[in-house]
């Protein structure tokens, strides 16, 4: 028999080493992605959602009224178009309405937004809720984002980050979510009198407008909220008991249902605006019951089959040692892992439903962006819920220590995993640099395309903003980097030319919308105030 020794750790891996390391490489990989955000342009729906402020900030050169029209298109829409009036007001409100130069923001906004409403909620659930460690929590929440941002696919990246009509309607509002959530838990498990009361007025001030978000966001929240009405009900015959609730936990468990109703009401009014039999009319979707089983088959084949890469298993691996360690103060707590997988199954699967029943599909870039995101966020809580759930088995067997640091063993794992993920990372990136986020961020950097790519947006603006030139055509793009470029003009036919001018020019652009004319070419004409506007005839890369 051999007989030999293994190296071994000389010092354990500390919580808050593991803390400060992981915020590290976060806002590390984050720093390319925001400097390509300056290489950015509005596309497609910008130029017809944001239409009316644009004009009306141009009229007045104030910012007022640019934010009022916003709310009347939104209001128009409401009525015409689409339910979710919370969204529709943001897309409304795109930063490219005072100066394209502004729209380097777009990143900038739904990466923080995303960023905060991650870690809040996670700190509201952990820290506040469960007492767990603080250092714990932030590695699981600079874990979950950077799964949700860098292991995104390729086609969701520039309609999650980059495009304002797409990322503020979807990834800033799923955000907002988890912010809201977080302080609907902190309204209960705040130790603090006052801070519970400030954090309930505000889960009532935000419970309406996050009635208005993306229809994939609200179903989730509803079916929350549904379920958070039950519990108070029970709570309130003892049929159940709510667990760590303080002196002032036990007075807002009787008035939590207040900002859910609040909620539901929104969810309703989006659900039944006026303007959706309109949008139906355009689309074809399913019956509920057919876009249900679609949602739950959906989740096996367009997230774990197509999405969840081999860099997904580590990283989920990866976290077990945290989570068991995260898990020593939840004695007995969670002890239905089963039951809670078929709910996050079916709560991921949910985000799909709207979509097929809406429209029939689930392929676009927006939507595909926050499902994975979804699932990202249960596969961590299945992982985790199973973990100390484990531990709660062996919890008399398991030594129970204060200190702040993994064993050697746990050390050891979380080393191993990492360097894992390093070296398979580097052998996808060097043939494949767009295979994570920030490689690709940094490789269209590097390479100039970004730059040259500004550089010729730069040139149509100046073609654009030309007062002079009424019948604009566009060059197509040399390079359309990865992350930025989303949708372009097409090119028109000489009739099609002809029948936009006439038209423009007999009964003005709303008759434009009545054409078949192509509606991004009718959009990008109307907001810079041309008479035609296409592509010239030619090959892009």
């Amino acid at each position: 028999m051999l007989d030999y020794k293994l190296p071994v750790l000389k010092k354990k891996i500390s919580f808050k080493t593991l803390s400060n390391v992981l915020i590290c490489i976060y806002v590390l990989s984050l720093i390319p992605m925001l400097i390509l955000g300056f290489y950015n342009f509005p596309s497609a729906d910008d130029f017809s959602m944001a239409l009316q402020p644009h004009q009306d900030f141009v009229r007045t050169g104030n910012f007022f009224v640019a934010f009022f029209s916003a709310l009347k298109k939104a209001h128009w829409i409401f009525y015409n178009y689409e339910g979710y009036y919370f969204s529709a007001f943001l897309t409304c409100l795109c930063p490219a309405i005072f100066s394209e130069k502004l729209y380097f923001l777009v990143p900038v906004i739904v990466i923080s937004m995303l960023t905060f409403g991650v870690c809040y909620f996670y700190n509201a659930l952990f820290v506040k809720t469960w007492k767990l460690d603080k250092h714990l929590t932030n590695v699981v929440s600079m874990t979950t984002l950077i799964m949700m941002i860098h292991f995104l696919e390729n086609e969701a990246r520039s309609q999650a980050f980059y495009w304002w009509s797409g990322a503020v309607n979807y990834v800033f509002t799923f955000g907002m979510a988890f912010f809201w959530v977080g302080l609907l838990l902190r309204v209960l498990y705040d130790e603090d009198k006052k801070a519970c009361k400030r954090h309930f007025i505000w889960a009532c001030i935000w419970a309406f407008p996050m009635g208005g978000a993306n229809y994939m966001t609200e179903l989730e929240l509803a079916i929350l909220m549904v379920l958070m009405i039950f519990i108070c009900v029970m709570h309130k015959f003892s049929k159940i008991s709510v667990e760590g609730l303080g002196e002032a936990g036990l007075r807002y468990i009787k008035l939590i249902w207040i900002p859910a109703v609040i909620y539901l009401i929104g969810f309703v009014m989006s659900i039944t605006a006026p303007g959706l039999s309109n949008r139906k009319a355009e689309t074809e979707g399913f019956s509920p019951v057919k876009s249900v089983l679609l949602s739950l088959y959906g989740t096996f084949d367009v997230i774990i089959d197509k999405m969840a890469r081999w860099e997904t298993l580590v990283v989920l691996l990866f976290l077990i040692p945290i989570f068991w360690k995260l898990a020593e103060g939840l004695k007995g707590k969670l002890r239905h892992p089963v039951v809670f997988t078929v709910f996050a199954y079916g709560m991921v699967s949910s985000n799909m439903t709207p979509l097929y029943f809406g429209v029939g599909n689930f392929d676009s870039g927006r939507v595909i962006v926050l499902a994975w995101m979804e699932f990202v966020f249960f596969a961590i809580m299945t992982v985790f819920y199973i973990t100390a759930w484990v531990r709660n088995i062996f919890e008399e067997k398991v030594a129970s220590k204060e200190e702040k640091s993994f064993s050697w063993e746990a050390s050891s794992a979380i080393l191993v995993l990492a360097g894992i993920l390093i070296f398979g990372s580097a052998l996808c990136v060097v043939p494949s640099p767009h295979y994570y986020s920030v490689t690709s961020a940094v490789y269209d950097l590097t390479t100039g395309n970004a730059a040259h790519y500004s550089k010729e947006n730069a040139e149509r603006l100046r073609i654009l903003n030309d007062s002079n030139t009424k019948d604009v055509v566009l060059k197509p793009y040399e390079v359309r980097p990865e992350m930025l470029f989303n949708q372009d003009v097409i090119v028109l036919s000489e009739d099609m030319l002809k029948e936009m001018k006439e038209l423009k020019e007999s009964k003005g652009y709303e008759a434009w919308e009545d054409s078949k004319i192509e509606w991004i070419n009718r959009a990008m004409a109307r907001y810079y105030e041309k008479d035609s506007l296409t592509l010239s005839k030619g090959v892009t890369q």
